[in-house]
């Protein structure tokens, strides 16, 4: 068994599945490690649903979209495979948020519509809003089939004669003299050139002296989604929450600090998937608390109560966990994890918007690790360096 690597990938999740395809596919020779099993629900990457859209608050996500969609449309047509499904978004907003959000979308030239609340209605009938509200209809908006995702990045990473360890922890990794670094796993240990860490929650472990305060979702520690799902009130409505008539969907009310996330039923067939953008601090461990707090399901079934008239808010059909992990200013973190340490790189901190752009992540990482002198999508946004250092 070889046990250099030219890069080493610590963490199979989305981000880290497409970092190591980009190695690979540079020419890096590079080995993916996971802890668990591929495809495992104990972290953020699983389900079978995500969003993907143009429309964001920060100009600057657009580019990695784009990125995305030439990416996925590449891979679609090498493995004769649909990935994902252009549905529209549909962004609604209090407040001026909409407007700005179109202003960047205009500077690049992404085709898109406002609305005012009360014509929402006109497109999508399953909601009721007022005009205390605006709507955004981003047309390449659409359901990412999150698990395909996945599992199209691991196998085609493998093609190009990648090689994944799973059910192998990782402990630990020491540098000698800024070059060659030793990676340390339950199992065995390995040389690199280049390590790459995409661990989601778990970088408050590997890095427990990081000099910037992890969160996940708008508390202060990791936290853990409640994903909920809910059924039509009568079956004749069933059809409004598919794919043929459903839009994904993200609603802020800035006026009492409230997100929620809705996609058709994708993961549940005749079940809508919609949830509060927070959750429950998680165990000590990691792990997921024994129990989720009441506001969790009561906040969206409220405001299915108040806008979504066919759809039950009684009680959600089924409600699965998934943990965020976000930085103190919600952007990613993408890059060498301090400048003391060029060859230690960091891909994390993407809950609530980084499946979509995952592929351009991946892509940048891996040009990071070629020592190119740029990346093909712009991400210094994204640089740890952007916070203060010890």
């Amino acid at each position: 068994m070889a046990s250099h690597f030219d890069v080493v990938v610590v963490g199979a999740g989305i981000f880290g599945s497409c970092t190591a395809y980009h190695c690979q596919k540079l020419g890096l020779r590079t080995l993916l490690l996971e802890q668990f099993s591929l495809g495992h629900s104990k972290g953020s990457s699983h389900g079978k649903s995500r969003i993907i859209r143009y429309a964001h608050t920060d100009p600057e996500y657009v580019p990695l979209v784009g990125d995305s969609y030439s990416q996925i449309a590449e891979l679609e047509k090498k493995r004769n495979e649909k990935l994902w499904n252009k549905l529209g978004l549909l962004w609604t907003a209090t407040g001026n948020q909409v407007n700005s959000i179109s202003g960047h979308l205009k500077k690049h030239n992404i085709d898109h519509s406002v609305v005012t609340g009360s014509e929402i209605s006109k497109h999508y009938p399953q909601f009721k809003f007022d005009d205390s509200w605006t709507g955004l209809i981003d047309p390449m908006g659409g359901v990412i089939y999150a698990d395909k995702w996945l599992s199209a990045f691991q196998e085609e990473f493998k093609t190009l004669g990648g090689t994944i360890h799973e059910n192998e922890l990782f402990v630990s990794h020491e540098e000698k003299n800024g070059a060659e670094i030793t990676v340390t796993t339950k199992v065995c240990s390995y040389t690199t050139n280049k390590l790459i860490y995409a661990v989601g929650c778990w970088i408050t472990k590997l890095f427990p002296n990081i000099n910037f305060e992890i969160k996940v979702g708008k508390l202060s520690e990791p936290t853990s989604l409640a994903v909920c799902y809910w059924k039509p009130k009568e079956k004749k409505d069933s059809h409004l929450v598919n794919e043929e008539h459903m839009p994904v969907l993200i609603v802020k009310d800035l006026e009492k600090h409230e997100e929620y996330l809705g996609l058709p039923d994708v993961d549940y067939p005749g079940h809508l998937k919609f949830l509060t953008d927070d959750g429950d601090a998680l165990r000590g461990d990691l792990n997921h608390p024994d129990e989720q707090s009441g506001e969790l399901i009561n906040l969206p079934a409220k405001f299915i109560k108040e806008h979504m008239p066919i759809i039950d808010g009684s009680k959600p059909y089924k409600v699965d966990k998934c943990k965020y992990t976000c930085s103190p200013d919600h952007h990613y973190v993408i890059g060498p994890i301090s400048p003391n340490h060029p060859n230690v790189l960091v891909g994390g901190c993407g809950s609530g918007s980084g499946f979509k752009v995952a592929p351009g992540i991946g892509r940048a990482l891996a040009e990071m690790a070629a020592r190119k002198e740029k990346t093909t999508v712009d991400v210094s946004l994204f640089s740890p360096r952007r916070f203060d250092k010890i």
